[in-house]
């Protein structure tokens, strides 16, 4: 075989394996994705991510995550800090090779929350100070690569519908947040700093409820339950 014909039989090889490995990537995007999201949420936030189903249409930008679970840190109760039905998102495609992402809008439908209060604080501050204390180790100047890191900007993140739990017996809704153009004044926030404005957002509207609520909180019994609706009437 002349060397030409083992040139050109090497280089098909090459462009094979290499369009192979480009369609697994492609095929596999959700679960990777997924793998993601559970193995970078519980170093950012200091408790266990579950997700159970990752969908991404890279021809339109669109997707969505649905089935998310964030655990609850030691020493509380309940099995789950939030429990999330669906996530949305929607990006601007011509930016996914760009080291700055424009991410066009992120919609959260119906998070239960569930606030539980602690020796220490509650549940959801808890889950906060991690958030902080990660992303700022992340923005530090010890951080590997972290001029390497791809950036986001949002234009649009909604928490629509949500809803905050104290125990097994009380449950009261919470307003719609709708946050705009996230990362857009310093070119670029981190996944982590997108997180932390998200969690801290949820977290605050989860705190002042329970603050207004007051008693019914504490006692979380169905016999206070509509007088604590009232203070939102």
């Amino acid at each position: 075989m002349r060397l030409r014909s083992v040139v050109l039989l090497g280089a098909a090889g090459v462009t094979l394996a290499a369009a192979g490995g480009l369609w697994w990537l492609y095929a596999s995007r959700d679960a990777l994705v997924k793998r993601a999201i559970e193995g970078f949420g519980p170093q950012l936030t200091g408790v266990t991510v579950k997700v159970k189903r990752v969908r991404l249409e890279a021809v339109d930008g669109t997707g969505s995550i649905s089935g998310l679970e964030v655990g609850n840190p030691p020493g509380y109760k309940s099995a789950r800090a939030l429990v999330l039905g669906e996530m949305r998102l929607a990006i601007d495609y011509s930016t996914l090779t760009s080291n700055v992402i424009r991410v066009k809008e992120i919609t959260l439908e119906g998070p239960v929350v569930t606030y539980e209060a602690g020796p220490g604080g509650d549940n959801l501050s808890a889950i906060q100070k991690r958030i902080d204390a990660e992303v700022a180790k992340l923005a530090g100047p010890a951080s590997p690569d972290k001029a390497a890191g791809r950036k986001f900007i949002v234009d649009h993140i909604y928490v629509r519908d949500a809803s905050v739990r104290f125990g097994d017996t009380l449950a009261l809704s919470m307003p719609n947040v709708h946050l705009r153009d996230v990362g857009k004044k310093s070119n670029g926030a981190s996944a982590g700093e997108v997180v932390k404005a998200v969690w801290g957002s949820i977290a605050g509207n989860a705190t002042s409820v329970a603050a207004r609520a007051g008693g019914a909180v504490r006692d979380s019994a169905k016999s206070v339950f509509e007088g604590a609706r009232g203070l939102f009437k």
